[in-house]
């Protein structure tokens, strides 16, 4: 019977995952990016929070895309779960606080109670970092359960202390070493796609609904995660909006595709990841953190650090878990270009 309500039913749910997916305009982008930041800096609603931090003193790690399944051959974590693990349990032993930046369960291929039993090593390791309030979490399109308090409370109660905020943006305010102002703005990146970045209850139709409905027809729909053209088109229009800003960086995910300083990373499993375009006269305001979910078991993330902004890369030698650093600058010298 389900594969003959496949057949049925498939061709219509992918047009219209298409036709409303994750193709966004640039004025859908524009306005929600907007919308969403202008909303956090004034405190009108609890989109978001604003942490006034010191970059001499306080050091955040940020991760996104984890996709954490249920372990079957669709889990795209799985591979990658040891280097996560290690990385998180190295980032909280340092002192960091953890951004975790959306995406961070594949909640559109599993329900949430065959991803969270399988992934309870992972989650326990997030959550030792709420012991010195340094767990930040966004939601993104793929989790976007999260952003109900009574989802989030239901299902994530026995990991994590209650109450936890899943926001969708977080802001760090600050100032560099030479006194000028800057703004970090922090949220997963699916802004200006109609389907998950919409008013509350396309947000419950998509989370309690549409989700269901993919995982019963297996529908796979183009996501900026698995189509390089909307990965590029997306980050495009990410660093479009946030060179328009001034003393404000932008981090995103979404895209799986690592961004530093405005500057494009290619991935592939024999070379790795590479820079395969420099910033040149781009405004070095853009970055992504990539994901936590590449096919060779890589992880990349986004420090913030002694003053200074890195991509980072965690992979295994001979199974054992190693730090690189991919790009690294001082926080002054980017403000200075901005």
């Amino acid at each position: 019977m389900q594969k003959l309500l496949q057949k049925i039913f498939r061709p219509f749910f992918i047009w219209l995952a298409n036709r409303f997916g994750s193709d966004p305009k640039k004025e859908d982008v524009f306005k929600s990016l907007g919308k969403l930041y202008n909303t956090i800096t004034t405190k009108k609603r609890r989109s978001g929070i604003v942490l006034d931090i010191n970059l001499a003193t306080d050091n955040f790690i940020i991760f996104s895309d984890q996709h954490k399944g249920n372990k079957d051959w669709a889990d795209d974590f799985k591979t990658n779960e040891h280097n996560y693990i290690t990385a998180l349990q190295h980032y909280h032993q340092q002192g960091f606080h953890f951004i975790n930046l959306g995406d961070a369960e594949e909640l559109w291929k599993y329900i949430p109670d065959q991803v969270i039993p399988q992934n309870q090593a992972a989650l326990k390791a997030e959550a030792n970092f709420q012991a010195g309030n340094k767990y930040y979490r966004t939601f993104g399109n793929h989790d976007l359960l999260w952003k109900s308090n009574l989802d989030v409370q239901l299902h994530l109660k026995n990991i994590f202390q209650m109450p936890l905020a899943v926001y969708e943006g977080i802001v760090l305010r600050t100032f560099t070493g030479s006194g000028k102002k800057l703004n970090i703005f922090l949220t997963h990146g699916h802004q200006g796609d109609k389907m998950s970045d919409n008013n509350r209850f396309s947000t419950w139709i998509v989370a309690h609904i549409w989700s269901p409905i993919q995982r019963f027809l297996e529908i796979n729909i183009n996501t900026p995660a698995n189509d390089f053209y909307l990965r590029d088109k997306h980050n495009k229009l990410m660093y479009e909006w946030s060179s328009r800003k001034k003393n404000l960086l932008l981090i995103t995910g979404h895209t799986h595709k690592p961004v530093f300083a405005s500057g494009k990373y290619a991935t592939d499993k024999e070379h790795g990841i590479n820079v395969i375009e420099t910033t040149g006269t781009l405004k070095p305001g853009y970055f992504n953190s990539g994901c936590c979910c590449f096919n060779d078991g890589d992880i990349t993330g986004i420090e913030i650090a002694s003053g200074f902004i890195r991509l980072v890369k965690w992979h295994s030698e001979n199974n054992i878990p190693d730090r690189t650093v991919l790009e690294e600058k001082k926080l002054d010298e980017i403000v200075q270009q901005l």
